[in-house]
């Protein structure tokens, strides 16, 4: 076993691995200024994580090759190369990740990265290295090995059942792509309505962090069968209604000028589209005028409201326009 081992384990292999994390971190380097935040905080990670494999990998080489000068080669010789062996190929593994995230994903630097793909492309490359390293190393046929594990892999799967569906639920998302990380969506299934921004789609559920900053974990089987509503929108920006009741008595023109001075000088709210007013009811008590703004990001509609309402009040009440009150006419 320990001539397999070293027949695999070739200088040639592992500074090639050596090479291209060199080169992965040169482009981390010319693309990280597009980079999100979060995208940052994710590579750093994965870095971290490649940088400790090609330590302990290089460790292990070493040790290896005293090993095969010395007395020791019969008791340490075999382990050594083994742990090497599967640390360059974990670090390969990694490496392969890296290139994913930063070309696969480079046209969406700013946004955040379908983690779960990368898991599932990573989890496909895994398997077919451990088919390799037990065909090559311990001789193993792996189809005959499939073959007698036919049963258990029914059984697997039958208590996977449930998993296994919100998995593939988890990839159809990905690839139907009603929403990206970060948009604003409400779930609704039945009677239930789950509103937050995405942060994540994981192997079992979809993370949402609501309004209140609590994080909701949804599972991926009922966001894909449930009714999906995106307030993200990527070709025009979320739209915010407020009612304003005037007295019968009051200047609509000055209250509309007033309520759109208001909306220009609150931040939050789009020059483009432009703000309107619309006169949309009258009654024996009131003017009903509704003012129309538009904010480019969900998240923000309630303080953006907060700050537009309380300036229109403001501008109202310098134009001695105030809100209606009801009024009941008794006749005896």
């Amino acid at each position: 076993m320990n001539e397999r081992i070293q027949s695999l384990l070739q200088w040639e292999a592992i500074a090639t691995v050596l090479l291209a994390s060199v080169l992965a971190w040169l482009l981390n380097a010319v693309m990280r200024r597009r980079w999100s935040v979060s995208r940052h905080r994710l590579m750093a990670g994965e870095f971290h994580q490649l940088f400790i494999s090609v330590l302990l990998s290089s460790v292990l080489t070493g040790g290896n090759a005293l090993t095969q000068q010395h007395f020791l080669k019969h008791w340490l010789g075999t382990p050594l190369a083994l742990f090497a062996l599967v640390g360059w190929i974990i670090a390969s593994l990694r490496i392969a990740r890296i290139y994913v995230f930063e070309w696969l994903f480079a046209n969406s630097a700013r946004e955040g990265v379908p983690v779960l793909l990368v898991d599932l492309a990573t989890l496909g490359a895994s398997l077919l290295a451990g088919v390799t390293l037990l065909h090559k190393v311990f001789l193993i046929e792996v189809t005959s090995l499939v073959a007698t594990s036919a049963v258990a892999s029914v059984v697997l799967g039958l208590a996977l059942q449930d998993t296994l569906g919100h998995l593939f639920a988890g990839i159809s998302l990905q690839f139907d792509r009603p929403f990206r990380l970060g948009d604003w969506v409400e779930v609704r299934t039945g009677t239930e309505r789950i509103a937050g921004q995405v942060v994540e789609v994981s192997w079992r559920a979809t993370s949402l962090m609501a309004m209140g900053e609590e994080l909701v974990l949804v599972p991926n089987k009922l966001v894909a069968t449930g009714v999906v509503l995106n307030y993200s929108g990527r070709e025009r920006p979320f739209v915010r209604t407020y009612i304003f009741r005037v007295p019968l008595t009051a200047s609509v023109e000055g209250a509309k000028r007033a309520l759109l001075e208001a909306a220009k000088q609150t931040p939050g709210v789009l020059v483009e589209p432009a703000p309107t007013v619309l006169l949309v009811d009258t009654t024996e008590s009131w003017l009903s005028l509704k003012a129309i703004c538009f904010v480019s990001d969900y998240g923000t509609q309630f303080t953006v409201g907060d700050a537009f309402q309380t300036r229109a009040l403001r501008l109202l009440g310098e134009r001695g326009i105030v809100l209606a009150t009801t009024q009941l006419r008794v006749q005896i």
